[in-house]
């Protein structure tokens, strides 16, 4: 996956006094099968806290794999 883009974002869930943050990761790659043919383009959101721990800063241009937890949600994120 290529990183081509990210933004910070900041957000404070419903009933708490606490504020997340991290950044969208805009990630793109190429189509696989029959049925297309290019590039499809995702976004991840990765905690700032989730970032530290697996050391990745983002950085347009950077190669990356993204590990995803068994909710399907994005567990680490590590340059390739």
């Amino acid at each position: 996956m290529l990183c081509v883009g990210y933004k910070k974002s900041s957000f404070t869930p419903k009933g708490e006094n606490t504020t997340i943050t991290g950044y969208n990761i805009y990630l793109t790659y190429p189509v696989t099968g029959p049925d297309g043919e290019g590039v499809v383009a995702d976004r991840v959101y990765m905690t700032e806290a989730k970032l530290a721990k697996c050391g990745y800063k983002p950085k347009v241009g950077d190669e990356v794999a993204v590990v995803y937890n068994r909710y399907g949600k994005p567990e680490a994120i590590t340059k390739v």
